[in-house]
């Protein structure tokens, strides 16, 4: 079967973002039914890879570049910005360090939220699967 043996679905965006962001199970999307399954990472895709499509997830590099286009985009005035800066490599470091600022932080994960939209987008671009 092709992608275009299946009827159009309603994708759930934000469970592909959560899906995405989250790196303790593989996800995939069911292309007839437009869910998201979740499988522990040691098992089999859960059948016809024509159904189903591994959704990408973060990678310690692509958190890497979150983090530093989040400073890039930063107030060059903020204090914490040069903090930030230096913790780029270091992801519990720069977790602790956001912790100090709420409002920063509340940012931070904001800006990874939407971040995490883009690359879904993007994917489901190079899919040919369309919203």
């Amino acid at each position: 079967m092709s992608l275009c043996d299946y009827e159009p679905m309603s994708l759930d965006l934000d469970g592909l973002q959560v899906a995405y962001l989250g790196v303790a199970l593989a996800h995939y999307l069911d292309l007839e039914t437009g869910e998201i399954l979740d499988v522990p990472l040691d098992d089999d895709p859960p059948g016809d890879p024509s159904r189903f499509r591994r959704v990408p997830a973060r990678t310690p590099e692509s958190e890497a570049e979150d983090r530093r286009l989040f400073v890039e985009r930063m107030d060059a005035r903020s204090p914490l910005r040069d903090q930030l800066a230096q913790l780029i490599d270091e992801p519990q470091g720069f977790r602790a360090k956001l912790s100090e600022d709420i409002y920063v932080q509340k940012k931070f994960f904001n800006f990874k939220n939407d971040q995490a939209t883009r690359a879904i987008r993007a994917w489901l671009d190079e899919e040919g699967i369309s919203e």
